[in-house]
């Protein structure tokens, strides 16, 4: 039986450390239970395996390791692998040389900051066969840069707005017919003379309030009609998108199990989401987060685990870089990669902030 502290946590004496560790690994390599002359021929310890079958039924009786019905080993429980993350996993940093690494893999002249971070959703999702996740900074000073209505036929225009992240944002329109099209370039003139470079959370709140739309009413006909579309295209550019990588990695689960269609939908479903990510990320710069199962609050993810960590682009909130898979990761490793993907995005995206 194995000893508590007066804050509840288990005390596990070196052997037992040593098992527990060598139970995960062994899972992670080869996603079979683990018995006793496994470990004992393993581990090297200088005791028998009864001695090991003795310490791992007080390793299960802690419920750090259970047994699966088809097997006579053990396997690790949910809060076994908690044990291992709090108090047995390394901590180790990422060095320079580790990160250029990464930074020399994310290439290309990229227009916009949503196309680089596709990419290295891609990239992360291939180089782990996980599932990656990315989601840029809620931009803080994000202004907008220039706006621009090209005209087609049968009343159709496109409205082009770009903003200072160098995202250009378009949408095709049909005019009303009480909007007159010679009034087009007179809107275009206003909105460049008059907003580009105000921030567009204040140009958003302008169109709710009274004051844009009387301006409007002095300069263009049909102000109301412009406010839709204007409105529609400068929302659009501060939406916000999850970078997905590794897409069908989410159907192959623990245990080499895989998961029925329906409940693959309803997780992607749930990661297209930018809120949802955000609030089961909890992420923070320099740190990698990991979540496992119930510990995510989501049913159709209890069989699975989330790393996350942070990225910044200058004084923007922090972006979200996360992985998801089986319990069943080598987390050492996984952390260590996000971490140094996290800091290459930050070295990356420096650019952007100028």
């Amino acid at each position: 039986m194995l000893n508590k502290e007066r804050s509840g946590a288990l005390v596990l004496t070196e052997r037992q450390k040593r098992i527990l560790a060598a139970i995960i690994y062994q899972y992670t390599q080869t996603a079979h239970a683990v018995g006793s002359k496994t470990l004992h021929d393993e581990l090297n310890l200088d005791v028998s395996p009864a001695t090991i079958r003795n310490e791992m039924s007080s390793l299960e009786a802690a419920d750090l390791i259970k047994k699966l019905h088809t097997s006579a080993g053990r396997v690790p429980s949910l809060e076994g692998y908690r044990y291992y993350l709090d108090h047995l996993m390394g901590k180790a940093g990422v060095s320079d040389q580790e990160i250029q690494m990464v930074a020399k893999q994310i290439r290309g002249n990229f227009h916009e900051l949503d196309e680089l971070l596709d990419q290295t959703a891609k990239l992360l999702a291939k180089e782990t066969g996980l599932t990656a996740l990315v989601l840029k900074p809620k931009p803080i000073n994000l202004k907008i840069s220039s706006f621009q209505l090209i005209p087609m036929e049968n009343r159709q225009v496109i409205a082009v707005l770009a903003t200072s992240d160098g995202k250009v944002t378009s949408q095709t329109f049909r005019l009303p017919k009480e909007l007159p099209l010679d009034s087009l370039s007179g809107m275009v003139a206003y909105i460049n003379a008059q907003m580009v470079g105000r921030p567009v959370h204040e140009v958003l709140s302008l169109m709710t309030s009274e004051q844009l739309p009387v301006l409007l009413s002095r300069k263009i006909e049909s102000p109301a009609a412009f406010l839709q579309l204007f409105g529609d295209v400068l929302a659009r550019s501060v939406s916000e998108t999850v970078h997905l990588g590794g897409r069908f990695n989410l159907l192959e689960v623990a245990d080499d199990a895989y998961m029925d269609v329906k409940s693959a939908r309803k997780i992607l479903e749930l990661f297209d989401s930018p809120d949802a990510v955000r609030h089961l990320a909890k992420a923070k710069p320099g740190q990698v987060n990991i979540r496992l199962g119930e510990e995510l609050h989501t049913p159709v993810l209890n069989d699975f685990a989330m790393l996350s960590t942070a990225f910044t682009v200058g004084q923007d909130d922090s972006g979200v870089i996360a992985l998801v898979g089986p319990m069943r990761l080598p987390y050492a490793e996984l952390s260590r990669l996000l971490s140094a993907f996290a800091s290459a995005l930050d070295s990356k995206l420096i650019e952007y902030d100028r």
